[in-house]
Order: structure tokens, then sequence, then C-alpha cells
């Protein structure tokens, strides 16, 4: 069925969709010789000036705008600064031929999330190691009191058996109450720095986890976040018995909006569209971008009708805006999408509901785009 998917789909569902959902790959010609010999020209060295070169006979040879996320994406691919990057890039290139542009984006984005889940773990760590450096600290204190505690008792003991050996026993529970206060006090201030550091810590890895699990275009949950949510909600929803429903949606000829209007243009599309699945799902939804010009919403508690019908809402407003470029106020046609909806089965994994979502996208695109699909009820 997926092998016959309009052609603006084509290489994007080989990259982001088959390796989730477990397709078997669709054979591709053998890639361009010009390929080879830009994966054996990067494993060589090169000097600064050289690779500038590279980079620009990179981006040209793909084709690939010019843009800093493209100069950084051929950067570390050419310079092998990224062992997955430079796996990733080349496993595109000799499934298309050449690498597309939506692809590198989505290998560009997976690469921006890997570096941010790195940061988190640092965060983490550090975290970890002051929380046992606490719990050192207060160990120790307990320990203090205690010796303190027992000295007190002996010195209690001495002085009520009177005489010199009394007055001697006074004085070593003065210099030990001073002795031990001034242990209170230095584990109160270590303490206070540790909260303080603690409190930082927090803020960083609260920031850092919102990145690692942000799109940073739309600002919307990415892939990861988003299935993480799944997850959680299909194990909800198997347990109480309510009703969960997910939405597959796609902007209709998106490849076009790029190649005619330029990819700063697209950008706004992608925001705009992200916006609109957000103001329009409701309260109760969970949106995310899956990639490119895909985006999921998971809706909670609500059936697949209900929600097939809150997406049509917004399919709908969406098409009755005309728009114009920002630029050179040139007109800009309307943006539609496509989408499939699918309903969770008892039992089911999250793999097999987002699939039947995706065949009812499918469906969606090939009954002529810009219509919403019920899993089933084609």
């Amino acid at each position: 069925m997926f092998e016959s998917k309009p052609p603006s789909s084509a290489g994007r569902k080989g990259w982001s969709l088959d390796t989730l959902l477990g397709r078997t790959a669709e054979p591709v010609a053998a890639p361009a010789p010009a390929a080879p010999a830009m994966v054996a020209a990067r494993a060589e060295p090169a000097p600064a000036n050289d690779l500038f070169f590279r980079i620009g006979g990179f981006l040209k040879a793909h084709p690939l705008d010019p843009t800093p996320v493209n100069y950084d994406l051929a950067y570390q691919y050419l310079g092998g600064h990224n062992s997955e990057l430079v796996v990733a890039v080349e496993a595109a290139i000799a499934r298309d031929g050449v690498l597309l542009a939506n692809v590198a984006e989505e290998i560009s984005d997976a690469a921006a999330n890997q570096v941010s889940s790195e940061l988190v773990e640092k965060l983490i760590d550090q975290a970890h190691q002051s929380m046992t450096l606490a719990a050192s600290l207060v160990g120790q204190s307990r320990t203090d009191a205690k010796a303190y505690g027992s000295a007190l008792d002996k010195g209690a003991g001495a002085l009520d058996a009177g005489g010199e050996s009394a007055t001697r026993a006074l004085g070593l529970m003065v210099e030990l109450t001073r002795t031990m206060i001034d242990k209170t006090q230095n584990a109160e201030r270590r303490l206070a720095e540790m909260g303080t550091q603690m409190e930082s810590l927090q803020g960083d890895l609260a920031e850092a986890q919102a990145v690692a699990e942000s799109d940073p275009l739309t600002g919307l949950a990415n892939r990861r976040a988003f299935q993480s949510r799944l997850v959680r909600a299909m194990a909800q929803a198997q347990a109480e018995g309510t009703p969960l429903s997910v939405a597959f949606c796609d902007i209709d000829h998106f490849k076009k909006i790029n190649d005619n209007f330029g990819h700063d243009t697209g950008d706004r599309i992608l925001k705009m569209v992200a916006d609109a699945l957000t103001d329009g799902a409701g309260e109760d939804a969970f949106v995310g971008r899956f990639g490119g010009e895909e985006f999921l919403i998971l809706f909670d508690g609500i059936m697949a009708r209900r929600a097939a019908m809150r997406v049509d809402e917004i399919r709908d407003e969406l098409s009755g805006r005309h728009l114009v470029s920002k630029t050179n106020g040139e007109p800009l046609g309307t943006v539609t999408f496509s989408a499939g909806i699918a309903q969770l089965l008892p039992g089911e994994a999250d793999g097999d509901m987002l699939r039947r979502a995706d065949e009812a996208l499918y469906n969606a695109k090939n009954g002529g785009r810009n219509r919403v699909i019920i899993h089933g009820e084609e």
C-alpha cells in the first residue's frame, strides 16, 4: 500500500515512519557515483579553507539551501564531528541518491536533541553528586552529635563525682561544646550552599529537559517527547478503559511551498500550522511535531469521531486563510493539510496505533488531500 504514496511524501515517509513503524523499505536505485566520492572525501582531514569549499560543494550537490542549519550539518558530516549524524546522512544518501531537504532537517533536529539529552544527563549527574555530598554531610553531623551526646554524659558523671576531676570535666565540656557549635555552623553553611546549588541545578535541568523535548522551530513537543506521552496515555487508557485517539496530520504539497517560496516561508507555514493545531485541538489534547511537515495530536479520553470533528474544524479554518508573503506581498495561496485518525484498540501497542493513523492519512492523501479520515471508515 505505502509504495504508491504521492511523490511529495515518499522520501519523508521512508525516513520518518519506516524505521519507527517497522515497515520494509522500498528498494531504491543505487546511489549516484558522486555520493561515495563525497563519503571518501569526508574521511580525509582537510584544512579549514578546503573544508569551507567542500561544505559549499556538498550543499550544491544535493541540493540544499545555504542556511545556518544546513551549513552546520555539512560541517559536522564532512568533519566527522558526530558519528551518528554521519551514519544518518550516509544512509539517507544511499537510500535516496541525494540528501533531501526535509531529511536533512530531521537529521539536524535529531542531532540537536542528542546534544540536549547529553546536557540533561550531565546535569542529572551533577545533581546526584550534590545529593550524595549532602547525605554524607548529614550523616557526619549525626555521628558528631552522637559523639557529643556521649561526651556530655561522661562529663555529667564526672561533675556528679565532684573534686578536681569535675573541674577538668567542666572545662572539657565547654571546649567540646564550642567545637560542636563550630561543626554545626560549618555544616549549616555547607548545606545552605548546596541548597543554592541544587536550586540552580533544578532550574538548569528543567530548562535543558524542555529543550531536549521541544521542537526548536515550532516549540511543540518533539517526536521523542510525544512518544513518551503516548506510551503513558495508552497505559492509563488500557488500565481505566477510557478512549484514546491520535491524529496524524501532514501539510499538503509542502515541498512545493519550499520550492516556490523558499525555506524561510516554509518555516513560517510550519509555525502557523503548529499554532492552528494547538489552538484548535483543545486543552485536553497534546500536539507534537513528528518531523518535516508532519504533526501528531493525542486526544486523551476522546473517541475517534469527536477527535476527527475537531481536526476537521482546524483544517476548514486553515484552508480559508489567504496568505501573502511578508517580504514582497506576493500571494501564497492557501495552505491545507490531510489527517488520519485512529482510536486505541484493546491490547494495542503504540506502534500499531500510529501505523493505523498513518494508513488513514495515506488514504486521505490518495483521496484528494485536504480531508480527515478515520481508520476503518474509509
